[in-house]
């Protein structure tokens, strides 16, 4: 399966300790350029999500995850792209409404441990 990392899913790794690249090993595994520039964004400020994004950068590399190119609105492109075969993996409750509107199969953290599909 094509799945697209979102930037709260990417930092739900360091934020529960979620083992979200082990339950999706044998995935393609993709997130979007702008997710990048958000967790850069996040990494290098004094907010307490900053040790997470660090975490979920050095983890994007590590593991091989892809990057697509996308400008403008994360949450725009994450559907648009969905919209051509990639589950998404997200945890941001107003995009898993609209994913789901759209017949969009969503990964969401539960129980801050384990991945559903829905």
């Amino acid at each position: 399966m094509k799945i697209l990392l979102d930037t709260n899913f990417l930092m739900a790794v360091a934020q529960f300790k979620a083992d979200v690249f082990g339950e999706l090993q044998g995935n393609d595994l993709f997130t979007l350029s702008s997710c990048i520039q958000e967790l850069e964004k996040l990494a290098g400020s004094r907010k307490k999500d900053a040790p997470a994004a660090r975490v979920a950068l050095e983890l994007l590399q590590k593991k091989g995850v892809k990057i697509i190119e996308a400008s403008g609105n994360t949450d725009f492109s994450l559907m648009e792209k969905a919209e051509k075969g990639y589950a998404v993996a997200t945890n941001d409750a107003a995009l898993i409404k609209k994913l789901k509107e759209s017949g969009i199969k969503v990964l969401r953290l539960k129980q801050k441990k384990r991945i559903f599909i829905e």
